[in-house]
């Protein structure tokens, strides 16, 4: 029987996978049931040692002539304190002790509470890494609470051997004991290159008995001519698709731009969820496909490639980490795919046709009217910066020319360096450089223009609505009059003085046709750097927005699909 505690439960599950037996344990009080549930489960050998200041040199004596990590398990307070001399030896013995310590209640430091006191990072440089579990109350918290123990017990045999720390906190009744099913965890395994070649192997079979592979593209990955070609040979293996957006800057066979369908939500998703996502780098603008995989992570493996071989769990499942380049980890598969693999193209082809059910109709003018046109005017070879949301957003929904780089601080997502981070690109590179920007994002930057370093291949597009519309897009004015005070920061600034002041050529436009004539000639070259104002209203592009997405949604008809989405953008604008 084991505790009813939460986080003990998943403590012991994954000490379990990770094949640590050994546990020393030294007595008390906070500790008990922990204690209890390892005593009475038979997988664990466990020693008593009543001293902690012994019980770390006795564990690290255990894991050294074993060779394997060892679990060392204490109370609260000093207790702690006293493993601090066994650590440190064994950090620089680099011995793989897990510490596990138990702890009071979180919210009573300096409190003045009993044996409680700052367990957290209590061993400082001495542990490879170190953790504080959650109470875990919430479904959030007991993700969290399993992916923390995952990384410490990770940690402590990657990248050299070495100890960690685990801080457990254990609130309320001692006495309950009913829980005779431990939680179904997945362990996480790390491959690298110095894996033995049965292990990368293992990796074919697993490729070819899916159905559905899902490849997860994210921003800031550089991809050669070489490695597109290992990525399309991947692609016609295995069934994948590629999920890609703007912000992956990555064309090529198998790629799909899943932002419109699963932002949309023009299809019935439960179709889509696939049996296998390999995930590559870094966040994308798109806000729902992370959700989706999310509430169904129990129907696939996750397969993560990176080089730093960091354990992020992006969609709650993580189960394999490889660290290595995309591009080993392509070429590798590409090179030992089996003759007999081949990718039936249901799943790509499942997606495609969601996605060539989107109904693109004539916007009337607003942001994306002016996403629309920009995205058939922006030259190949150029760069384009989106500043965050609604910037971000709008474009995903039109093609670009072949070869231009797309760029977004959608990494920590703030509004603060979006026009600095664009200055720094356009100075880097010869070709033009565009930036769409909305108005918050740009005043609040708006300094950045002035930098010296200026130069005349940049094309600045300035979508001044007057306030943020992104806020309109999920909120409605009829449940928060006073939306536009505070929460939208309503204004009615204009660029024009700022900009044209710093030598910038100035256009604006506020319709269709002054949009059209202005975007002609903005693109041709200039002896200065350009400026495009264009003014919109904040709550007429979130309605055109929402009723875009909304009428994306199945409706038995595409023709009767078009017409509902015209009359209703229509009637928003009357």
């Amino acid at each position: 029987m084991y505790s009813n505690y939460k986080s003990i439960q998943i403590l012991i599950a994954l000490l379990k996978e990770y094949k640590i037996h050994n546990i020393i344990i030294s007595p008390g009080g906070s500790n008990i049931p922990i204690v209890h549930s390892v005593e009475n489960d038979e997988f664990f050998k466990c020693y008593s040692v009543v001293d902690e200041r012994s019980a770390l040199y006795f564990g690290m004596g255990v894991a050294q002539v074993e060779n394997e990590p060892v679990a060392c398990l204490c109370t609260s307070g000093t207790a702690v304190s006293n493993y601090l001399p066994g650590m440190t030896e064994a950090y620089y013995q680099n011995v793989p002790i897990i510490a596990i310590t138990a702890d009071k209640n979180p919210y009573f430091t300096g409190q003045i509470e009993t044996q409680k006191i700052n367990q957290k990072d209590i061993f400082g440089e001495v542990s490879k890494k170190s953790v504080d579990l959650p109470l875990c109350n919430t479904k959030d918290e007991i993700w969290y609470c399993e992916r923390l123990i995952k990384e410490a017990l990770v940690a402590s045999t990657h990248h050299g051997k070495g100890p960690v720390h685990i801080n457990l906190p254990v609130v309320g009744s001692y006495a309950n004991y009913d829980t005779t099913v431990l939680p179904n965890v997945k362990p996480i395994k790390i491959v690298n290159c110095e894996n033995n070649e049965e292990t990368w192997k293992e990796y074919l079979d697993v490729f070819k008995k899916s159905k559905k592979i899902l490849i997860f593209v994210g921003q800031n990955v550089l991809f050669t001519d070489n490695d597109i070609q290992n990525i399309e040979t991947f692609f016609s293996k295995f069934n994948c698709m590629i999920s890609v957006e703007h912000l992956s800057n990555l064309k090529c066979k198998g790629t799909i731009f899943t932002y419109p369908v699963t932002e949309t939500g023009n299809t019935n998703m439960q179709d889509f969820v696939p049996d296998l996502v390999i995930s590559l780098g870094n966040n994308l603008a798109a806000y729902c496909l992370k959700p989706f995989l999310r509430a169904n992570n129990d129907n696939f493996r996750h397969i993560s490639i990176d080089e730093g071989g960091r354990i992020r769990d992006v969609f709650q499942g993580l189960t394999d980490v490889f660290e290595c380049t995309p591009s080993y980890f392509f070429k590798y598969f590409a090179n030992n795919a089996l003759d007999d693999c081949s990718n039936n193209m249901t799943y790509y082809q499942l997606w495609k046709d969601a996605v060539d059910r989107i109904i693109i109709p004539d916007f009337p003018f607003s942001n994306l009217y002016v996403a629309k046109k920009l995205s058939l005017i922006i030259p190949p070879k150029s760069i384009l910066h989106l500043a965050i949301l609604n910037s971000t957003r709008i474009m995903q929904f039109f093609k670009l020319q072949d070869n231009i780089r797309v760029f977004s601080n959608v990494g920590a997502l703030g509004i603060d360096g979006c026009l600095s981070t664009f200055i720094g690109h356009s100075v880097a590179v010869n070709e033009l450089a565009f930036l769409v920007i909305g108005d918050l994002s740009f005043f609040y930057d708006m300094n950045a223009a002035g930098i010296k370093h200026i130069s005349n291949n940049i094309r600045i597009i300035l979508l001044n609505n007057g306030g943020g519309s992104e806020f309109h897009f999920f909120m409605n004015k009829k449940d928060i009059p006073s939306i536009n005070d505070n929460i939208c920061a309503e204004h009615r600034k204009s660029a024009r003085g700022w900009i044209e002041s710093l030598g910038y050529e100035y256009y604006s436009a506020s319709s269709k046709n002054e949009l059209d004539e202005t975007l002609q000639t903005f693109v041709k070259e200039s002896g200065r750097p350009k400026f495009l104002e264009v003014f919109t209203d904040m709550e007429t592009d979130a309605n055109i927005s929402c009723e875009f997405y909304n009428s994306n949604r199945p409706t038995p008809n595409l023709k009767q699909k078009s017409k509902i989405l015209a009359s209703k953008i229509k009637r928003k604008l009357l």
